[in-house]
């Protein structure tokens, strides 16, 4: 006890508070170089060289980039270490000293190497009965004292003690191993350990409300964001109301680790109890994804990819941004419909870049950004599974996190609200009709479908938005429109009966609304830029049947 008391009293905590500001910065500048690195070396060369040699090079510089990651995840993770341990020790070297400076206070003498006794009872006669109350009374003060100096000094050593095994976690040992191919996924877990071991809660974010979120983060210091970002990615990644960019680096972190832990076999840990078959389908998603990103990386202005969400389970979900969002003037969300997948999001992006360009033509020079939205499970069109395409039980379960999403891009804007439009193709319309029409509505400026099999309301006015900004658009050999719409889903939207507007489409088919140079594409764009599409007809009559909408 006498030496740990005499350091913990003299101790000087500024080495820790300067090591543990060393840490961050090291981490932040990871980060920093990950982004550039990313944006001007392997993002370019992606789109500019192929090969077998350029397949090698492109091995080699990803790997210094997930390095850098994984040093920028444990140099985040030490300093967070230091900090509480640091924390806890002054907190347990303020408990002693207030105990020390009590007990001298009350006339008691506490040496230098932790004693306390008591020289104000040395001249009482023992046998005096009053004196004896007192020396009792003033023994047992001086136990109190005695066990509040005991207890900051145990506090103190499991705050030692904690912090070491901590540390013990973030040794570096996965960077410097020549033979460690996963230290991307074993920086995560490390994390999570020493995160453990210190007793240290995730944070307390308001997930379900994205206005909520947005001012819980804006609360935040830089210091904090940055290391609830590198230390928490996937709660940050997925929370709806934060930043853009916040999220798609937060994002693009798990992405990352879970490739590597997937790739390298470290599956109990990461994914416990899941089949070879989820497996194999995560590492397929993660990879497709992964590619796909690597292909954007380096894109001109106003292209970049922003990664809003992603689960590589089943058959995969991913939120995907198309110049940013919380910049824009103007920003579009493409929901897709039946048998949407990891698989279809390279062909998704294709669209939304059309629809982007289409609209920047005609928004006078503001900016445009577009989202595919696959955050939900999309039915499988397949005739022995009826219930799943034809009934709104997905639509219904996908329509919350829909308009949380929605709200989430109101909250995380700059400056003046965006015209926000969404859009649904084939069963993403029924999506978008079910987030419209339930809750307080879907917060849309306008609402586009497209090749819509119902969106499962009967009228437009029943979307919580004022009709005339309700928008459908359908092709004559549309097999969709032609066979499935007003059947179980809800009333054809192109109808007279259901009201809003029609615009022109002369592309064919299913999957032809975003044809180039076509007008269903230029009316699509005009409405995403807040311009009158060129309109067309409302079809059939007006008071038909009350058509089935399935639950």
């Amino acid at each position: 006890m006498a030496s740990d008391f005499a350091r913990l009293m003299k101790q000087d905590f500024s080495d820790a508070e300067a090591s543990s500001k060393a840490w961050r910065t090291l981490s932040t500048t990871m980060d920093s170089l990950t982004s550039r690195h990313r944006a001007k070396v392997t993002g370019p060369l992606h789109h500019s060289w192929k090969g077998d040699d350029a397949d090698s090079a492109l091995f080699f510089l990803e790997d210094v980039e997930s390095r850098l990651s994984v040093v920028e995840t444990e140099a985040m993770a030490i300093a967070r270490v230091v900090d509480t341990t640091r924390f806890w020790m002054e907190e347990a070297q303020t408990s002693l000293r207030n105990a020390v400076q009590r007990a001298e206070d009350d006339h008691f003498k506490v040496d230098g190497d932790g004693w306390i006794s008591d020289p104000t009872t040395a001249d009482i006669p023992h046998n005096d009965p009053d004196g004896q109350q007192a020396i009792a009374d003033r023994s047992g003060l001086l136990g109190e004292y005695r066990q509040r100096m005991e207890q900051a000094l145990t506090d103190a050593r499991k705050a030692s003690d904690d912090g070491a095994k901590a540390l013990g976690e973030l040794n570096g040992d996965i960077l410097t191993d020549p033979g460690n191919s996963d230290a991307a996924a074993e920086s995560a877990l490390d994390t999570k350990r020493a995160m453990k071991d210190l007793g240290i809660q995730d944070p307390q974010i308001p997930k379900d409300d994205p206005k909520a979120a947005a001012q819980w983060w804006k609360a935040l210091s830089p210091e904090e964001r940055q290391e609830y970002t590198t230390l928490y990615p996937k709660e940050i990644g997925a929370t709806d109301g934060l930043p853009t960019d916040v999220r798609d680096d937060a994002n693009r972190t798990v992405l990352g680790q879970e490739l590597n832990a997937l790739q390298e076999g470290n599956y109990d840990e990461n994914f416990p109890g899941e089949s070879d078959e989820t497996i194999n389908k995560r590492l397929n998603n993660a990879e497709l994804l992964s590619a796909r990103l690597d292909a954007g990386d380096g894109a001109p202005k106003g292209k970049e990819l922003y990664v809003l969400g992603y689960d590589s389970k089943d058959d995969g979900r991913a939120i995907v941004a198309m110049g940013n969002p919380d910049t824009a003037a103007h920003t579009g969300v493409l929901v897709p419909g039946t048998n949407a997948s990891m698989e279809g999001v390279p062909g998704q992006l294709d669209r939304i870049d059309k629809l982007q360009s289409a609209a920047e033509r005609q928004s006078d020079g503001k900016q445009v950004a577009m989202i595919t939205w696959l955050g939900y499970d999309a039915p499988e069109g397949s005739l022995t599974d009826f219930n799943s395409v034809g009934g709104t039980g997905r639509a219904d379960d996908a329509a919350p996190d829909l308009r949380r999403f929605i709200a989430g891009t109101h909250a995380s804007h700059d400056g003046s609200p965006s015209h926000t439009t969404v859009m649904g193709h084939s069963y993403g319309s029924t999506v978008v009709g079910a987030a419209a029409a339930g809750g307080h509505g879907l917060g849309a400026d306008d609402v586009v479908v497209v090749g819509s099999p119902g969106m499962t309301v009967e009228k437009a006015s029943d979307l919580h938005m004022d009709p005339e900004h309700v928008w459908a658009g359908g092709a004559q050999d549309d097999p969709v429109v032609n066979n499935l719409s007003d059947w179980t889903l809800g009333r054809d939207p192109l109808l007279g009966a259901f009201g809003g507007n029609n615009f022109e489409v002369d592309t064919h088919g299913h999957s032809g609304y975003w044809d180039r140079d076509s007008q269903s594409l230029r009316n699509q764009g005009a409405i995403i830029a807040g311009k009158p599409p060129t309109e067309a007809p409302k079809q059939g009559y007006e008071n038909p049947e009350t058509p089935l909408v399935a639950g």
